[in-house]
């Protein structure tokens, strides 16, 4: 049952990766007259989602989790409504937490290939520490970039959208990564838990 939970949690890992990579392709590719389209449907699906999580709440008897899961849905209706409102102020703010994101996985990244790699004794843990640094570093001029550049094309809705795109894909590939190289495999092919 356990090996079943922790193949479970492996594989949502590796399907959030690829849906984020695949998140990050769209945000670069986007064309430059869809971007404020692509924003809005953001908005939108934010809306919905926090209707839905809300709806169902109502429908649902009373426990910690849909508490829990009601008060994030209200919070993610109300980020839906600024991105609405302040489009190209709310990818000012969502590359800082992007940035943000990148510089704590990068120190957990960092964490656990001391703590898990390294103590195993699996191969190219040092690879991971470096890939890691670079995503703390990433993370830092993704904050500075947008605090910094006084370019006025750095300070673009698509320039912030691709930028976000190029850390949502390297914060994915890099997920990957670590799961490869932090999961304990035996040479029989079966997973240790």
């Amino acid at each position: 049952m356990l090996l079943d939970a922790v193949s479970k949690i492996k594989r949502h890992s590796i399907l959030t990766s690829i849906l984020l990579m695949c998140l990050g392709v769209v945000m670069l590719l986007c064309p430059e007259k869809y971007v404020s389209t692509l924003i809005m449907v953001a908005g939108y699906g934010m809306i919905v989602y926090a209707m839905e999580q809300a709806l169902e709440f109502i429908g649902k008897k009373g426990s910690l989790m849909s508490s829990i899961t009601f008060v994030i849905s209200i919070v993610v209706g109300l980020v839906g409504v600024a991105v609405l409102v302040y489009q190209e102020d709310v990818l000012k703010v969502l590359s800082w937490i992007f940035g943000l994101l990148l510089i704590v996985e990068g120190g957990n990244s960092i964490y656990y290939a001391f703590t898990f790699a390294r103590r195993s004794g699996r191969k190219g843990w040092s690879i991971l520490v470096i890939v890691a640094s670079v995503l703390i570093i990433a993370g830092i001029l993704l904050i500075l970039g947008v605090i910094f550049f006084s370019f006025a094309a750095f300070r673009t809705p698509v320039f912030l959208m691709k930028l976000i795109g190029v850390a949502v894909m390297f914060s994915a590939i890099f997920s990957v990564l670590r799961l490869l190289w932090i999961w304990p495999v035996k040479k029989g092919g079966e997973e240790n838990a």
